[in-house]
């Protein structure tokens, strides 16, 4: 069992939403694999979030961005 992924899960869940970490999570992994920048796909995934209609705060999409890119990190370890 990989505790990491289970605690950045939970973290970000209590933080930004349930709902909001489950999409930013899809929109990182859909993004990960593509030839864009770090840059580019945090864009990416900032703009598809927003799209989605999460009237959150940008720092709060950007976090919500980042804990999905750690959890995604924390599960291939």
């Amino acid at each position: 069992m990989k505790i990491a992924p289970m605690a950045i899960n939970s973290f970000a869940k209590w933080l930004v939403g349930g709902v909001p970490f489950e999409s930013a999570k899809r929109i990182v992994q859909d993004l990960n694999n593509t030839n864009m920048t770090g840059a580019q796909k945090r864009d990416a995934a900032f703009h598809e979030l927003g799209l989605l209609g999460y009237s959150i705060a940008g720092h709060l999409l950007n976090l919500a961005i980042e804990l999905a890119v750690a959890w995604l990190k924390s599960r291939d370890k």
